[in-house]
């Protein structure tokens, strides 16, 4: 319920701005945290204030960010280094996204009555670009942590594998993509779409028994680039099928 709330807030410009706000409030430029606030209590219907009063914080800025927040990117001037992007470049704030989330959470903690705790906000994306850069240095100087990172890695995907495996269990049935080009032309994203039943995993990779053929035009070339005999195939790129609903 409260994600179809969220939709309509922060999706559907009609709603998220009141009929008497007048274009020149909607066009206007907020220079400084304490204006874009201002600006956001005066261009929102009370209405939309209420529903905003009723979310948790993280239900509010995770609704907000593709509606509400692009909204404030795009027409504020944060992608054009405008005022109030150098505003929030004096106090160490650079990237649009963290513009934004500064300005969404002061918004949400003053219709709520709350401190901003702006210096918090701040060192919040600040220690998380540091964060950020020393872990891509890292992964280009340092061996250890890149083999670290990549022993994570591979432990996740293994997992996710495994997972996989018995949900995807003998008799499950499937549809998917294959390619229908071969040699020079694989890797192409030439595709067709079959049905099969899982016969069976062997290690990373799916042995089908094909079931249909969406595209019978396609089904000697399958045929040649897979090898099928009998109607079964090994699929090694199984992220492209999906199980059929029951």
């Amino acid at each position: 319920m409260r994600y179809n709330i969220l939709i309509i807030i922060f999706f559907t410009f009609s709603t998220v701005y009141g009929q008497d706000v007048s274009k020149k409030e909607l066009n206007y430029k907020p220079i400084n945290l304490e204006e874009a606030v201002n600006q956001l209590k005066i261009i929102h219907q009370d209405s939309t204030k209420q529903k905003i009063m009723e979310m948790s914080e993280d239900e509010f800025l995770a609704g907000a960010h593709f509606g509400l927040g692009m909204w404030i990117r795009n027409n504020w001037g944060l992608w054009k280094g405008q005022e109030l992007a150098k505003y929030f470049n004096s106090i160490g704030i650079y990237h649009p996204d963290d513009m934004s989330g500064i300005i969404l959470t002061s918004y949400y903690r003053e219709l709520h009555g709350q401190d901003w705790k702006i210096d918090e906000q701040i060192q919040y994306y600040q220690d998380y670009w540091k964060k950020s850069n020393e872990h891509f240095q890292k992964l280009k100087t340092d061996t250890a942590y890149q083999k670290m990172i990549q022993e994570q890695q591979d432990s996740i995907l293994e997992a996710k594998l495994y997972q996989k495996k018995i949900e995807w269990a003998k008799g499950k049935k499937v549809n998917g993509y294959v390619e229908h080009r071969c040699g020079c032309l694989e890797g192409l994203f030439l595709r067709t779409q079959i049905e099969g039943t899982i016969i069976e995993w062997q290690d990373d990779k799916l042995l089908l028994q094909i079931d249909k053929y969406m595209d019978m035009r396609k089904k000697k070339r399958v045929v040649k680039c897979y090898n099928v005999e009998d109607d079964l195939i090994l699929i090694e790129h199984h992220e492209l099928f999906r199980l059929k609903d029951d």
